[in-house]
């Protein structure tokens, strides 16, 4: 889970839900509560406490304050009152699964694993034995599962497209029950609601909604920008956007703009010395670079000859990259990425040694 800060989490959920901090401040005090946000008690100017005061809990100033940072920390139970005020359900404060078994730890992480590997058998085998694990009530725990379990379902062509989006919808409304109220680009989100996300995503991509998939993959690249969790989250939330984004942009024929969203992945790759989905970039720059070629980018150049050799050279670097992506994709496990890249290697450059 990543790690955030409660500026974040309250600046970033009232701007999501369109809020002004005075709007904000309104709805808080409506409550009983005799304590500011930060657990101040509420007293009068001359320092005594006012009982008229009692629904004035709040003050903009004081907000002001925590939004910025100024206020590290501010009481548990005033915290989860204005969680409340955002309309989240009291468990969503919480980062993890609640289970009974601390060996479900590792059975998440195997879970994942074979996700990204392709072996959704063992992924189902080791789901199974998780939901043993898991405590039955918790939303965060039904959550989980109805992702997973519509993911495995979808990547094995059980469900539509149409079926796994409206069951990834739902299961974000069992822990942000406004989600159909609130702008995503604004509200942070915790890892799995990201996951699943991510899955929407490419459920609008398979169901060719092209529109609707650039609105939303650009606000999952916005949200994600804001940097509101740790390092690790940020780059992997922020390269599955960009991916998706990418692999719009081919669909589209804009091969310029994806090959930008593939420059900008890589790079974050290289900064933070990360293989990450690498290879998905790579694959995603030769194909444009390919599309370009065929599309006449070199015929401007007068010369057969100089065309010839521009060709030649920019074929060359493609075959380098895409032989990079292959042995990446090799070395991080993912058979069907490999298979994918060989594939186009194939297509592309039938008359060259192959890969394996």
């Amino acid at each position: 889970m990543a790690i955030y800060q409660i500026a974040d989490m309250i600046r970033m959920r009232r701007k999501a839900l369109n809020w002004t901090q005075e709007e904000l401040i309104q709805i808080y005090n409506a409550g009983d509560e005799s304590e500011d946000i930060s657990g101040n008690q509420v007293r009068d100017k001359k320092g005594n406490q006012d009982s008229d005061q009692s629904n004035e809990i709040c003050s903009v100033q004081v907000l002001h304050r925590i939004e910025n940072g100024e206020v590290q920390r501010v009481k548990l139970d005033v915290y989860r009152d204005i969680m409340k005020k955002f309309g989240l359900l009291p468990e969503r404060m919480y980062a993890s699964l609640m289970v009974t078994d601390t060996k479900a730890l590792n059975l998440k992480i195997n879970i994942n694993t074979y996700f990204y590997t392709d072996n959704y058998e063992q992924a189902e085998k080791e789901l199974q034995e998780l939901e043993t694990m898991m405590i039955s009530g918790y939303a965060r725990n039904k959550q989980y599962l109805m992702g997973r379990r519509a993911t495995l379902a979808y990547m094995q062509r059980k469900i539509s497209p149409e079926e796994y989006l409206k069951i990834l919808w739902d299961a974000l409304r069992l822990t942000i029950p406004m989600i159909d109220k609130i702008d995503i680009a604004e509200w942070p989100f915790n890892e799995e609601e990201f996951n699943i996300l991510s899955g929407i995503g490419n459920a609008y991509s398979s169901m060719d909604e092209r529109e609707k998939e650039l609105e939303f993959l650009l606000k999952l690249k916005k949200n994600a920008e804001k940097e509101y969790m740790d390092t690790d989250h940020y780059i992997v939330w922020h390269m599955r956007a960009l991916q998706g984004l990418s692999q719009l942009m081919c669909r589209e024929r804009q091969h310029k703009k994806s090959m930008e969203y593939c420059e900008t992945g890589l790079r974050e790759c290289k900064d933070q010395r990360i293989l990450g989905e690498s290879y998905d970039f790579l694959y995603d720059i030769v194909w444009n670079k390919e599309q370009q070629i065929r599309e006449g980018i070199f015929d401007h150049v007068e010369s057969p000859e100089e065309r010839e050799a521009l060709i030649k050279e920019e074929r060359a670097f493609c075959k380098d990259i895409l032989a990079q992506a292959y042995y990446l994709s090799l070395a991080q496990g993912s058979v069907h990425k490999s298979e994918r890249i060989k594939k186009l290697y194939e297509e592309f450059y039938p008359e060259e040694a192959k890969l394996l």
